[in-house]
């Protein structure tokens, strides 16, 4: 009987072949999403399946509970608790520890690059399954281990054992070794640079590692063999009693340990704090709901469709039930028939998951497991499923009709009341592509006003350098000298996140001083503050650099005046406040500006020259200067001064830009736009393509009757041109709604002007007119006398 359904099933959709196109096609583009984050869902229960030791291997997890009663889960600990449990307890045969505090910008001598990393134990090495593919651990003080991709971006093809990386405030560190890839594995322990344990004392003199109130390291333990998690826990609870008795609780109440085994830390079933790269269980179902969003817009072609031809498919149900089949049976055909195209779709969405790893380059998306047949298998069951579920519906419908009702010919298109339930998928559909479409317009406003030039400062045309001695007045009096070169500002780091601390506060009268309050700090001269195009409310630019080292004068933004306790700004100027335990007399105040994130809040910044502080030439260079040019002749002028030093250099527009395109959600939101919108508009083609069909007798008439082209045009597509104007109406203030959300989460942001709203109902009318416009042409020009011959 299956295999009857099967034949009567592939027949069908081979007879109506431009709707099965549109229903595998718009099915399959929706399946490589679902695909998607299939892999997501199974790279998340994957993570660090790998190790050598998965059944004695464990975390040590924290219970805090605060004075407030409130009790705090913590996947950190204490950083004596690895120490303590390896030598007051048998149970324990290595101990293994991770801080997650390691970042910066490191240089090679070539290029500079933003890293983040950890410290590790040498058991770190022992207890994990990460193979070195070159070199050694890292076990003495200033050494690491690079991951693959972190070797790759700093010395490409080259051996970097044995190379050193340059922090500018930490000093020097020698590669001793590189991590091979762990792919298609995962892990929550993934870091860029690996730092040995044994600088950590020299690199955080601040930290104590003593204090069992700081939870900042994460504790991993390899049982002996032999030993159980109870005897483990005992051990962690001895501990935590002890620590009761001997440590003087402040924040907190109490603190407990409990044993997490490996296998158990993705995803997080409980919401730990502190767990970086482990992805909680309500995350993963959030992550589902755009992917099923897709699909089910899928879906709706495919009832859609099926109901717009209901009336012929009722001629068939009439002719078998008359033949005596039953209901069940109906449904079981209909059923068939999409589970098939959902099959068909199988292909088309594969294809499309490759497409999307060839194109999409996300840090944070996986497109490899492990376990290739167990995600095969759910791709198969979730192919099936949704066959089921999308023609369940139309099944349901359609074997419901009655022979007489047929014959009399009472049954039409399937509806819903006075309203049409195909028109409201229609509507729905496109509603949810304009959302989509405004939403990413939006987001993707707020990127561009972040990664390119914008009102905070200026990026076009500078290029900075970094120095590798105090020595750079000659170097700067050299380069300025060259025709592409212009001005040349001093500065300690470019404006991004590089900004140092300090303390200000106003010597209030009679020598009485007003609290000291936190600013960020740059020293930068007054051609630094040219260049980056600083905008002055009240006073002026710092006066011209002397050979005095000390500092005297200061700019601040509008924000620090306001945390001294001036409302004007303009009050500020000539008065001497203190800058650390210097006194400094402010010359100007700048417009608050982002220097930092744009998702951070207004913060106080003092601009103040230092000499000792001096780490970037900022050269404003001509407009239009070609950019080698540029490089080859500075490099000669840097090697006269630095022979044996590369020169290293970076273009601030590019610099920037790449800061925040690194992430490439661009990209990835940018492809959710069109499938949603294809998956919309093809299902719109089959819509109006049936109708005008339907229509075509009716449009020989009005012909011969005298009616128009545009006229008979106007009356193909008037209904549809209702629903896609129905839909922006509804769409739009959504998009918006959703959109200025989205902008609140950053201090800085893009303005919300009527055009991305333009843009994207434009596009809608552009693709909908389209769609509609070329089914009605075509019908609109068809000779009467072709279609009422059989009249």
């Amino acid at each position: 009987m299956f295999k009857n359904y099967l034949k009567i099933a592939i027949r069908n959709l081979w007879k109506h072949k431009m709707f099965s196109l549109i229903n595998i096609v718009g099915l399959g583009l929706a399946m490589a999403f679902c695909f998607l984050q299939l892999i997501q869902i199974q790279s998340s229960f994957e993570k660090d399946t790998f190790h050598p030791f998965p059944d004695r291997t464990y975390r040590i997890v924290t219970a805090a509970k605060g004075n407030d009663g409130k009790q705090y889960a913590l996947a950190s600990t204490p950083m004596p608790l690895a120490e303590k449990l390896l030598s007051d307890h048998s149970v324990v045969e290595k101990s293994a520890r991770v801080v997650r505090n390691f970042g910066g910008n490191l240089n090679n001598g070539i290029k500079t690059l933003r890293v983040s990393g950890m410290f590790v134990d040498p058991a770190y090495f022992e207890l994990f399954g990460f193979k070195l593919a070159k070199g050694k651990p890292c076990l003495e003080p200033r050494q690491v281990v690079l991951s693959q991709e972190t070797a790759e971006r700093f010395f490409g093809n080259a051996d970097p054992v044995g190379k050193s990386l340059r922090d500018p405030e930490l000093g020097d560190f020698t590669v001793t070794g590189v991590f091979a890839s762990i792919k298609p594995f995962t892990t929550h322990l993934q870091s860029d640079i690996f730092v040995s344990m044994a600088s950590f004392a020299d690199l955080n003199q601040t930290i104590n590692t003593d204090n069992w109130l700081d939870y900042n390291a994460y504790t991993f333990v390899l049982l002996t063999k032999g030993s159980n998690r109870t005897q483990l826990d005992r051990a962690i609870a001895q501990i935590a009693e002890d620590n009761q008795k001997h440590v003087a609780f402040t924040d907190i109440k109490e603190h407990t340990f409990r044993s997490q085994l490996l296998g158990e830390i993705s995803p997080d079933t409980e919401n730990l704090l502190n767990n970086p790269h482990v992805e909680p269980l309500w995350k993963i179902a959030t992550g589902l709901l755009i992917p099923l969003i897709v699909i089910l817009l899928a879906g709706f072609n495919y009832v859609n469709l099926t109901l717009t031809r209901s009336l012929s498919r009722g001629r068939e149900v009439g002719v078998r039930k008359v033949a005596g089949a039953k209901r069940w049976q109906l449904v079981t055909q209909f059923l068939t028939e999409t589970v098939v195209i959902a099959f068909l779709a199988l292909g088309i969405g594969y294809l499309g998951l490759v497409f999307m790893q060839s194109y999409i380059h996300v840090r944070w998306l996986h497109f490899e497991v492990s376990q290739t047949y167990l995600l095969w298998i759910s791709f198969v069951v979730f192919t099936f499923l949704t066959g089921i579920l999308a023609g369940i519906l139309p099944a349901r419908i359609l074997s419901s009709y009655e022979p007489a009702r047929i014959i009399k010919g009472e049954i039409g298109p399937a509806g819903l009341g006075k309203i049409s339930f195909r028109k409201s998928l229609v509507v729905v559909q496109f509603v949810v592509a304009l959302v989509f479409m405004t939403f990413t317009g939006i987001s993707n406003s707020q990127f561009k006003y972040m990664a390119t030039d914008n009102e905070n400062f200026n990026r076009k045309n500078i290029l900075n350098i970094p120095l590798l001695t105090d020595d750079f007045k000659l170097l700067a009096n050299e380069m300025s000298k060259l025709s592409d070169v212009g001005q040349i500002g001093l500065a300690s780091a470019t404006l991004n996140e590089s900004a140092g601390k300090a303390k200000i506060s106003r010597i209030g009268s009679g020598g009485k001083d007003i609290p000291a309050q936190d600013t960020y700090i740059y020293a930068a001269d007054a051609s630094f503050i040219d260049n980056m195009k600083l905008r002055f409310v009240a006073g002026t630019n710092l006066p011209g650099a002397s050979a005095d080292t000390s500092v005297h004068f200061a700019v601040v933004n509008e924000r620090a005046a306001s945390v001294l306790g001036f409302k004007n700004p303009k009050d500020l100027i000539g008065q001497t406040i203190m800058l650390n335990a210097s006194k400094v007399q402010v010359s100007g105040v700048v417009r608050n500006f982002c220097f930092m994130r744009y998702e951070l809040s207004v913060a106080p910044l003092v601009l103040a020259y230092d000499p000792s502080e001096i780490k970037i030439l900022s050269l404003k260079i001509a407009a239009g200067a070609p950019k080698e040019r540029v490089a080859a002749t500075l490099s000669k002028v840097w090697k006269q001064f630095h022979p044996h030093e590369s020169f290293v250099f970076s273009w601030y527009e590019e610099q920037m830009y790449d800061n925040y395109a690194d992430g490439g959600d661009p990209q990835f939101t940018g492809v959710i736009v069109v499938i949603v919108f294809v998956i919309a508009a093809m299902g719109l083609l089959g819509m109006v393509t049936y109708t005008t069909e339907k229509r075509t007798k009716e449009v020989g008439v009005r012909k011969v009757m005298g009616a128009s082209v545009a006229q008979i045009m106007a009356l193909l597509s008037g209904g549809f041109v209702r629903l896609i104007v129905i839909a922006s109406v509804i769409a739009l203030p959504l998009g918006y709604l959703l959109g200025a959300l989205f902008l609140q989460f950053f201090t800085y942001h893009v303005s919300l002007g009527p055009a991305v709203f333009f843009q994207c109902a434009g596009a809608l009318l552009l693709i909908g007119l389209g769609t509609i416009g070329v089914q009605a042409y075509r019908t609109a020009n068809s000779n009467p006398a072709d279609t009422l011959r059989s009249e």
